[in-house]
């Protein structure tokens, strides 16, 4: 990631500073950008968005209380949030019809890839997809989901159960043969 030397360039507004921060750390974001954003065009949007308040809020960086990449992830995290929120309101997805009951007896697969994983995100409903990758992958609690989101903890219990038998049903029903590292 970057050191100190090129953060403190930034606070000082130095362009050479911007140009290597932006080196450093624009894989890391867009990593976290492309599992919220499926559009590429609102990606490179994004991503300048995200940069631009990095750029605009360096100074509030205070590596005493904190390292820099979860802070860049959280300015990241929520852009993304916000982005989804103004193309269309989140609504916390229905309950799961019957089809989703799932068999005490059925063996599930383990040893999901990374394009296992993003496809599935893909084609996961909004909702559930959103708290999932909140809770799952970017390790958020219910809580701190429930300010993002503006809905109470309970919904983002549920909708992550939701979105973990949603998983379950869709590798059963794409026949993934692979095991799920014990998510589920």
């Amino acid at each position: 990631m970057t050191n100190s030397q090129t953060i403190a360039l930034c606070k000082k507004g130095k362009e050479q500073g911007h140009a290597q921060l932006y080196k450093d750390c624009a894989p890391y974001v867009y990593s976290h950008v492309k599992r919220y954003i499926w559009d590429v065009e609102f990606r490179k949007d994004i991503m300048q968005e995200i940069f631009a308040k990095i750029f605009i809020n360096i100074k509030s960086f205070d590596s005493d209380r904190g390292n820099f990449k979860p802070w860049i992830k959280k300015i990241a995290v929520n852009e993304c949030l916000q982005h989804i929120r103004k193309i269309r309101p989140l609504t916390v997805a229905k309950g799961i019809d019957e089809s989703f009951d799932l068999k005490d007896d059925v063996v599930l697969p383990t040893a999901l890839t990374r394009t296992d994983i993003e496809l599935i995100l893909k084609n996961m409903p909004k909702g559930y997809k959103i708290v999932f990758m909140l809770a799952v992958i970017d390790g958020y609690t219910h809580k701190e989901i429930s300010e993002k989101l503006n809905i109470v903890e309970q919904s983002s219990r549920s909708q992550l159960t939701r979105a973990k038998k949603w998983i379950r049903q869709y590798l059963l029903n794409n026949n993934v043969q692979k095991d799920l590292y014990g998510l589920f």
